[in-house]
């Protein structure tokens, strides 16, 4: 079985006085979780080169470079009150102080000097005055940083959906692209009969150029969706990866839905919202007190809309996945239909390929609009469950 070489991804430079990961650690070791917090199984999954659909939550929790970075981060917060926070900047303040030096008039470099002192001087006062109004502790920090996690989570997910999203428009390309020199071979041959225009040539060949314009685009966007993809989940570059299939979308999600209680958990779960919350408790001012309380009664009220916004999205998304699965199901009994005309000498090569024309373009509007449902589907439940936007 191929391994997942995640080792261009899978070191990280801490803050000083600490250690650098070795390029040379087990594979294993270099995920953010001990062995036993997955089953050798799972591990195995996730260490396949096959990227996954359900996975990627897990690999952007042991693999991704930022969320790694963040857990190493946090440890110096961990546990920690407003208070120790702020004086940690104070402690800060304190040893720029402590170390400014103002020369001499007479010194040869004074003026450098001195503007090194002072430079030195206005660095600690801003420490005092960041300690003074600090209003973060260990939560806030572990709430930035999971909500780092999770929109990274859904980034991927939406970048998976873009990636298959750019397959099928690669196949509507190529099948526009046969179509359009079947055309140009016709306008070519009736030119040559002089029953066509120069002018119908050089619209025909004028269209397949645009097709081949599109193939390009599209394999130059499946290309660089998929790599930004996996570098999101640790591989490095070049890697050979595959890419699972997508779940299927519900196509009545929205039937199992309860808005006014999805609000309120959307409230609930908000991690800018558990973070204002916690700032208004934290801040010493009065005055800034009061302007997180008002940013906190403002950004309630954007997580409200931004759900209801997205629950709007899903049911425009379901409406049009039923419209064109309604027209893939017509030209698919149509196609069944000109299959057997075909096989029984009744129908003419060109009909027939206008159907198949037709049917194609049928089913990879259904498809697309399988992927658009799917993308808002997930779009909503993320709101729901913490990531609606706060403005």
């Amino acid at each position: 079985m191929r391994k997942k070489n995640r080792k261009g991804a899978r070191f990280c430079v801490l803050a000083a006085g600490t250690a650098i990961f070795s390029l040379t650690v087990p594979h294993a070791a270099l995920a953010a979780s001990p062995p036993f917090a997955y089953t050798e199984e799972k591990w195995a999954s996730m260490r396949d080169n096959k990227l996954e659909f359900d996975e990627i939550g897990d690999l952007i929790h042991e693999y991704n470079s930022t969320v790694l970075s963040n857990q190493i981060a946090y440890e110096d917060y961990k546990g920690k009150d407003s208070d120790e926070v702020a004086q940690t900047y104070y402690d800060t303040a304190d040893e720029i102080y402590g170390s400014i030096e103002y020369p001499d008039s007479d010194d040869a470099n004074y003026g450098s000097s001195l503007a090194a002192a002072q430079s030195s001087e206005l660095q600690a006062d801003q420490m005092m005055e960041r300690g003074d109004e600090n209003v973060s502790d260990g939560d806030v920090v572990k709430w930035g940083y999971d909500k780092t996690e999770k929109s990274l989570v859904q980034s991927a997910q939406t970048l998976m959906i873009t990636y298959w999203n750019s397959v099928l428009s690669l196949e509507n390309s190529k099948n526009t692209r046969e179509t359009a020199e079947k055309a140009c071979q016709t306008a070519e041959l009736q030119a040559a009969a002089g029953t066509a225009t120069q002018t119908a040539v050089l619209n025909a060949k004028d269209t397949l150029l645009q097709a081949e314009a599109a193939i390009t685009s599209a394999e130059s966007t499946i290309t660089s969706t998929k790599e930004n993809l996996c570098l999101m989940m640790g591989w490095k570059y070049g890697d050979e990866v595959e890419i699972g299939a997508l779940p299927e979308p519900d196509p009545s999600k929205s039937s199992t839905i309860n808005l006014e209680e999805d609000l309120v958990k959307a409230v609930e779960n908000n991690y800018e919202l558990k973070i204002l919350t916690r700032q208004v408790k934290n801040a010493k001012v009065g005055a800034t007190q009061r302007q997180y309380e008002e940013t906190l009664k403002s950004s309630e009220e954007a997580v409200k809309a931004n759900v209801k916004s997205a629950w709007q999205s899903l049911l425009l998304a379901e409406n049009q996945y039923s419209q064109t699965l309604k027209s893939f199901e017509l030209e698919e009994k149509t196609m069944q239909s000109a299959e057997r005309k075909k096989a029984a000498g009744t129908m003419s090569q060109n009909a027939y390929q206008s159907q198949q024309t037709s049917y194609t373009k049928a089913k990879t509007e259904k498809e697309t609009a399988a992927l658009s449902l799917l993308k808002a589907q997930y779009a909503y439940q993320w709101a729901v469950d913490g990531l609606a936007s706060t403005t």
